[in-house]
């Protein structure tokens, strides 16, 4: 492996010789009313499609340009886009007068608020949801733009892409974790101010900071020099997962001396969310200073964050419940205690970052940025256990109606759901205080009921290092490495022992199967029959140690009509499970080192555009590789044995697509249309299986997806005061193969391996028909907007227990069973619905640089009851009573409201 990437970085270094071009043109950007000096303004050369950004004083410089004329498109958070015809003379430098542009700080935040996460749908704390985040930063891309905001509330995702997909970049050091491959926007709470600033890079595009990927990448740039001199009081409130939120920066700006400071603290909170149970409890911190000598050629920054939160989740459903209870934001996460609610899923999650990035400007046409980042993810999610007892969870399925035959019951069951008795309807803790004190008099201290914590922490070390370099007036060259070291720990404590004593560390599932093989039964051969007490780890306990390597590079071309590029990234991966117990279903591949797995992974991409002019661009891009298998979903059953699938083979991705970008006057926008074929992807699911008895992992393996569709973004200005958007999307996403699955129980008594009829199933949990049409009114510093939103093919995810071979060979079109088998196989999809949102801000200026900014927002004004942001299949199959298994949802809430205001001084 060394190697290959000695012979890599070999072959491209002779392109990194020094070019002098002298033709450059500076320029500045400053607000229509107020003066001021517009920092982070994306400043792009049509033509070229190169961008720089403005600093802190607004200024932007664009360096060796061929002499002529070009447009130049101004875009920010900050400001309404507006595009401008400059002429580059033949020699030195051109000056252009002040750009004045129309600010939009009112809008800064119109932001979907504490939206629910697709995560929170699981039980298992790995894949429980974060913070949903507000974007970073927008896009040039009309499309992306209009779509993030308005359709995210319907879990919309740009192509049907995961997260996993989009990487996320602070200061140019990567920062997705390498076990799940997601970024912890948790992380970076409560710090908008110190997120706003940064580089975006759409889909395969090229980037200035790293290779790029599927779904895109951002740079969040937190260099302390980058910020806007003095300070931001914000004050928020919103009816969501929290109520309040709070926040200021202060920021020195770059002194005479070099040195710059900015800092920034907030935090949100809320006794009791909007749903029932919730509640939330965030501060953040963060510190940024910088140091720049020999004018600027070298700068030197760090940064630290950190935004502890501790918060009461939702838990999704089923449609009985919700119309049972007349409640669709029914949560069945808590109960009453002492007459106070509480909440038996509760997240608390600490993530302190540090980051050291040195930029050196080598010379005018070339710059080495290198950086390093650590960070420590301390996440733990809470959630009821129980032993040989009945199920403690209100809506479990055996508690509902349709559950019974004998209709007197099921009227009994209906009535006690109707009327909402909480000591049925929700969590009855006094029950189950009661339980564990008649254990300790019956003369055993074990915990029939207990509370667990599920904990994923994350030690991970991150190094890159970004070349970029201009050959000449046509050539371009971007060059990085990249290091990287993850350690991930995976075990549960004891939260809570609602009274009991201890709780014994053997397996419940086990015990049902194997009563009479004590060795069987134990979580840990190492100590068997351990008393566990609170704060003790028990049930599983493991690390997974992860590296990786890279080396990229990508050329790119520049001249008149035409542009192109190609580049190249080669990647290293490598992890090992490292157990800590020894567990009775698999004494032999559970405790110590486990076989280290390694891939060696080549990503090649291109992309060609003609430019009819500076307005009319016609652009395609095509790229194909492999990505090694994420550690999350390598393992069949991590938490109890190192056993992978046989040949587990890294993934590969073929993914095209074609755009036409306009940019008029008044009119401006992309048509694009896009194709990406998955090959040898790694699914795994984890759920119970209620007729098994068992914890159920569901490894499929082989798959192959296909997702394809149209994309249209548009917006129109029709004068000073008029603005009209218009984007949407047209997909098709699915399964294209059959692919063969594994199905391993975590009582050792089931491993079996089986093909899965997942062939035209379509990916679900994403709208794949999704669109938005604006509005924007503008006078006088008010800002007036409305937009009308509709999503529809949003399908639920397919359960693969509902779809195995097996099950296949026993029903026919002629038996009793084949009208039940069809409606448990037939994937459910969503009607189709709509929403509307509504907008008014207003900047009022005040002497110096001092504004206040106010802006309200209300989302989902139209919202339906039967609009759901996302559901999954319940996993048993009962050909005898197919309608008791339906899928678990989440319903969106009614209005949703978000009023902030801001003052700058």
């Amino acid at each position: 492996m060394k190697h290959k990437l000695l012979f890599f970085m070999a072959f491209f270094l002779p392109y990194f010789a020094f070019a002098q071009d002298n033709v450059s043109v500076k320029g500045s950007v400053i607000g229509a009313v107020s003066n001021d000096p517009i920092p982070g303004v994306i400043v792009t050369v049509t033509e070229l499609n190169r961008q720089v950004r403005t600093d802190a004083d607004g200024i932007f410089t664009i360096r060796n340009i061929q002499p002529g004329k070009y447009v130049i498109q101004l875009n920010s958070v900050m400001i309404t886009p507006k595009s401008v015809s400059i002429e580059v003379k033949d020699l030195g430098v051109t000056e252009l007068k002040p750009i004045r542009v129309t600010e939009l700080n009112a809008n800064e935040d119109v932001s979907m608020i504490g939206i629910i996460d697709a995560g929170m749908v699981d039980d298992d704390v790995e894949t429980s949801g974060q913070d949903v985040s507000s974007t970073v930063i927008l896009s040039n891309d009309i499309f992306l733009n209009k779509a993030a905001y308005q359709l995210s509330p319907a879990r919309f995702s740009p192509r049907g892409y995961n997260s996993t997909q989009e990487v996320k970049y602070i200061n140019g050091v990567e920062f997705n974790d390498q076990n799940r491959g997601v970024f912890n926007y948790a992380s970076v709470g409560a710090l908008n101010d110190m997120t706003r600033n940064g580089d975006v890079t759409n889909f395969t595009a090229p980037s200035s900071f790293t290779f790029g990927e599927l779904g895109g990448t951002e740079n969040i740039n937190m260099r302390a020099s980058t910020y806007t001199p003095g300070g931001k009081l914000t004050l928020s409130y919103t009816n969501r997962n929290y109520y309040l939120r709070g926040m200021f920066t202060y920021s020195t700006g770059l002194k005479d001396n070099g040195w710059a400071f900015t800092a920034s603290v907030g935090g949100r909170y809320s006794n009791e969310g909007n749903i029932d149970g919730t509640f939330y409890k965030n501060v953040s911190f963060a510190f940024s200073a910088e140091k720049q000598w020999l004018g600027g050629k070298h700068s030197l920054s760090m940064v630290a964050f950190v935004s502890p939160v501790q918060r009461g989740q939702q838990g999704s459903s089923y449609r009985e419940v919700y119309e049972l209870t007349g409640n669709y934001l029914y949560n069945p996460n808590w109960g009453y205690q002492n007459g106070k609610k509480r909440n038996a899923k509760v997240v608390t999650a600490f993530d302190p970052t540090a980051i050291i990035s040195h930029i050196w400007k080598i010379n005018d046409n070339m710059t080495l940025t290198t950086g390093v980042g650590a960070h420590y993810a301390r996440y733990g999610n809470t959630a009821l256990n129980w032993y040989n007892a009945p199920d403690p969870r209100p809506d479990y399925y055996r508690y509902l109606p349709s559950y019974f035959d004998n209709e007197a019951t099921q009227l009994r069951y209906k009535e006690l759901w109707r009327t909402n008795q909480t000591d049925f309807t929700q969590i009855n803790w006094n029950d189950l205080y009661l339980a564990n004190a008649n254990h300790i008099r019956n003369g055993n201290g074990a915990a029939v009921y207990m509370v667990e914590e599920r904990r994923s922490d994350l030690l991970e070390t991150s190094f890159n290092s970004t070349l970029n370099a201009r050959m000449s007036r046509h050539f371009d060259i971007t060059a990085g490495v990249g290091a990287r070291y993850t350690q991930s720990r995976q075990f549960k404590t004891v939260a809570d022992l609602l009274g009991a004593e201890y709780v014994l560390d053997i397996d419940k599932f086990a015990e049902q199967d194997f009563s009479g093989d004590p060795d069987k039964i134990q979580n840990d051969l190492n100590r068997p029959q351990r008393k566990v007490y609170e704060d003790g780890i028990f049930g599983y306990n493991y690390n997974l140690n992860i590296y990786s390597l890279n080396a990229w590079v990508v050329n790119q071309y520049h001249s008149r009509y035409w542009d192109y590029y190609y580049g190249m990234k080669l990647t290293y991966t490598s992890f090992q499970r490292d157990g800590k117990m020894r567990n009775g279903r698999y004494p032999d591949s559970s405790f110590g080192r486990g076989a280290r797995h390694q891939f060696t992974d080549l990503m090649v991409k291109g992309g060609v555009t003609y430019k009819f002019n500076g307005r009319h661009i016609i652009n395609a891009n095509i790229s194909y590789g492999s990505d090694a298998p994420l550690p999350n979903e390598a393992y069949v059953s991590p938490r109890i044995t190192d056993r992978t699938i046989d040949d587990m083979k890294s993934g590969r991705i073929l993914s095209a697509d074609i755009n036409y970008i306009f940019s008029t006057p008044h009119l401006a926008g992309r048509i694009g249309v896009f194709q990406t074929n998955f090959y040898d992807q790694m699914e795994r699911s984890s759920y119970y299986d209620g007729i098994e008895g068992t914890f159920i992992n569901h490894v499929l393996y082989g798959v192959n997806r296909i997702h394809r569709g149209f994309e249209l973004g548009a917006t129109y200005k029709l004068d000073d005061h008029w603005s009209f958007d218009l984007a949407g999307t047209v997909g098709e996403y699915y399964y294209s193969n059959n692919p063969d699955g594994i199905k391993n129980s975590e009582n050792g008594k089931i491993v079996e391996k089986e093909k899965v009829y997942m062939k035209d199933v379509y990916v679900g949990g994403v709208p794949q028909i999704a669109g938005t049409f604006g509005i924007r009114y503008f006078i006088n510093y008010w800002f007036l907007g409305a937009n009308l939103n509709g999503f529809a093919r949003n399908y639920i995810d397919a359960a693969p227990l509902r779809r195995l071979a097996s099950s296949y060979t026993q029903v026919t079109p002629y038996n009793q069973y084949y009208d039940a088998f069809k409606q448990l196989t037939t994937q459910e999809r969503f009607p189709a619905a709509y929403t509307l949102d509504l907008s008014v801000g207003k900047i009022f200026y005040l002497p110096g640089r001092q504004s206040i900014n106010f802006n309200l927002s209300l989302n989902n004004v139209l919202n339906k009851k039967d609009i759901c942001t996302g559901g999954y299949e319940q996993g048993r199959f009962d050909l005898e009573h197919p309608e008791r298994f339906g899928g678990k949802y989440y319903y969106m809430q009614g209005i949703n409201c978000f009023l902030n205001v801001s003052y700058r001084f």
